[in-house]
């Protein structure tokens, strides 16, 4: 009898042992485990991983609730330094890779992290960024929380001219976007970009065309500049060429001495016997150019043809006049919105053209 009661008391010290032995184990494998976390997923470089995967996904929203991302103070949703803020202007990043994570001391560290930027069919030559972040606090007790103690924001200094328009990724910002004025020839600004950003730029319209041109903000802080600059296209200049063709052949049309509103006439001391007549021999060579303040005319010559019957005041005798006369035509050009092309004479003597 008594064997059997000491049978049963080894029996269960060793039950209790093994649940002391078990939950040790998993107290220490769950240590171990939050240990593990906040080296990786709650660490420094998760923390900057989590950033840059959800920028790269063009997140922006998340991106910004990111702690520590901050934009200047003067900056709304609605203001034109926020134009870039938006997600079609965002290209993707990809092959994200910590490289190194220094810990700075007093709980800050230095995160250096290498990528992929693409955007509108174009690749960045800067692959790399360092961020440094700082130690907020602890989530349930045990998690480590990080924030940007330099919030991972640059500047892009942009200048569009000869147009009030850019594309910017895949979005268009228009003059209210740039915040240009009615009859402005160019725009631009300044504009908070999120770090890292390939900012890809372009004008493409009906009448005026760019190169692209690729802008990468890789550094917390920094700012880059960039330029579209719009040029005619073969469609402006053949319609603008069109349009002049049809205005010298109505000048020519006018059987008078001085064509009104027109860039050629003829002096004649004596009077004329019968109606002049005009004919243009050859059009000027037309070409689009970009002045200060609006699309110009480059210098050009033409050549026009009047025949005449004179009367000599001297003596009444008629005698025919056959000369050639030539001209050039000085006008400035402007396109609105809807593409509507319109000449403004840049000299008293020519007149508007309709």
């Amino acid at each position: 009898m008594d064997v059997h009661v000491q049978k049963r008391r080894i029996s269960s010290r060793q039950v209790a042992l093994a649940w002391c032995g078990s939950l040790l184990l998993l107290i220490g494998v769950f240590g171990g485990g939050v240990v593990a976390l906040n080296l990786t997923v709650f660490g420094p470089s998760g923390f900057v991983t989590t950033y840059l995967q959800t920028l790269g996904a063009r997140d922006v929203d998340g991106a910004l609730s990111m702690p520590g991302v901050e934009l200047p103070s003067d900056l709304t949703p609605d203001s034109a330094g926020a134009a870039l803020l938006k997600r079609d202007t965002l290209g993707t990043i990809s092959k994200i890779r910590i490289t190194d994570d220094t810990d700075l001391g007093s709980g800050v560290h230095r995160v250096t992290a290498s990528y992929t930027l693409e955007g509108a069919g174009r690749e960045s030559s800067r692959t790399q960024s360092e961020f440094v972040v700082e130690h907020d606090s602890m989530n349930f007790g045990i998690f480590s929380q990080w924030r940007f103690k330099e919030s991972p924001v640059a500047t892009l200094s942009l200048a569009v001219t000869n147009t009030t328009s850019v594309t910017v990724g895949s979005a268009e910002l228009d003059s209210s976007d740039l915040g240009a004025g009615a009859g402005a020839f160019g725009a631009g600004g300044r504009f908070t970009v999120l770090v890292p950003s390939l900012v890809v730029l372009s004008h493409k319209s009906h009448y005026l065309t760019s190169d692209t041109v690729a802008v990468a903000l890789a550094s917390p802080g920094e700012t880059e500049s960039g330029m579209v600059k719009a040029v005619p296209n073969d469609l402006f200049t053949q319609a603008v060429t069109k349009q002049l063709t049809d205005f010298l052949d109505d000048c020519a049309a006018q059987k008078v001495l001085y064509p009104v509103g027109c860039p050629f006439s003829k002096s004649i001391s004596d009077r004329i016997d019968g109606d002049p007549s005009w004919s243009i021999v050859t059009y000027p060579q037309i070409q689009v150019v970009a002045g200060p303040s609006s699309w110009l005319l480059a210098d050009n010559t033409g050549t026009a043809h009047i025949d005449v019957q004179v009367k000599s005041l001297f003596d009444g005798t008629v005698s025919g006049l056959s000369e050639d006369v030539p001209f050039s035509l000085n006008y400035a050009i402007s396109l609105d919105d809807a593409g509507q092309i319109t000449f403004t004479p840049r000299s008293q003597n020519v007149a508007q053209l309709n």
